[in-house]
């Protein structure tokens, strides 16, 4: 049996060695959400543009890249200034 105080610093030491929690990765979320979309829908929302230029260009490329290849942006090409805008927050599309 281990004493309390050594269970008490194995517990410690166990609670700082595990790993922190990651952040969200905005491009794997997108990405989800377009594979829900292609799969429920079949096409984009309304404020996928939105979505996009919130996120970091070069995030913002590849997102449209896979959209792309996933067959769901069949439309016109993004100009380069939308590409390379730097991130903006996310808002309604109604706004």
């Amino acid at each position: 049996m281990i004493a309390p105080s050594a269970a008490l610093l194995l517990t410690l030491a166990l609670s700082a060695a595990a790993p922190a929690p990651e952040a969200t990765d905005p491009l794997e979320t997108f990405i989800a959400d377009a594979t829900g979309w292609l799969l429920e829908q079949g096409r984009l929302p309304s404020d996928y543009r939105l979505r996009l230029l919130a996120m970091e260009p070069a995030d913002r490329v590849a997102a449209l890249a896979h959209l792309r290849r996933m067959g769901l942006l069949t439309g016109a090409a993004w100009p380069v200034g939308d590409l390379l805008r730097p991130a903006t927050p996310a808002r309604k599309a109604d706004e």
